[in-house]
């Protein structure tokens, strides 16, 4: 028979740690955990609050560098925007000088030309892009004994090379072809030519 004459609170563990070690063991190592967390928080933090200040300062120091970059780039923009609207109104223009060199060789000799006329209008074309049209107006009176057939002969000259490239249409608007009011054996005329649009890019 075994008898146990301690106390329970008398009573030692067996293990060579006992449980009051552990605990104060636990806590310190939780303690220094924690001081070793807070202190590296602390750290990072500091880090990135030097970083933030010094990202601030370089800003401060590109700031004005960067607007006038970005200044620069918007005033490029608007003269190439300018340089386009140039080319474009001079590759759309017509050589006049040359038009009215190849008109005068293509009047017939018992035609005479009273007036000439030519229009512009800027048009939007189907697929959003502007373009020049123009238009020439000519007037003039024949004789009459031949007078249809040689206003007619006039009119087909525009049908052909050189003007066909560039002319869209040229008519005789009803009404345009009637007798002249000062010289009775005269008729006179008038002939609209349309010419192809020419775009504005």
């Amino acid at each position: 028979m075994h008898v146990n004459l301690l106390l329970e609170e008398e009573q030692r563990s067996s293990s060579p740690v006992s449980l009051g070690l552990a605990i104060r063991l636990a806590v310190i190592t939780v303690s220094v955990l924690l001081i070793v967390g807070a202190f590296s928080f602390y750290a990072e933090y500091r880090a990135l609050q030097n970083q933030v200040t010094s990202t601030t300062d370089d800003w401060k120091r590109t700031e004005p560098k960067y607007k006038a970059a970005v200044q620069l780039r918007n005033e490029l923009a608007d003269r190439n925007v300018t340089l386009n609207e140039i080319t474009g109104w001079r590759d759309s223009r017509i050589a006049w000088g040359k038009q009215l060199e190849t008109l005068q060789q293509a009047v017939p000799a018992v035609i005479q030309l009273t007036e000439l006329r030519v229009s512009q209008m800027v048009l939007s074309l189907s697929n959003n892009v502007s373009a020049r049209v123009y238009e020439m107006r000519i007037s003039g009176k024949t004789a009459a004994p031949r007078s249809e057939v040689n206003v007619v002969q006039f009119l087909e000259a525009f049908k052909q090379p050189p003007f066909s490239g560039v002319i869209e249409s040229a008519v005789l608007p009803p009404g345009a072809f009637r007798q002249d009011p000062t010289a009775k054996t005269d008729r006179i005329f008038e002939i609209i030519c349309k010419y192809v649009p020419r775009a504005l890019e």
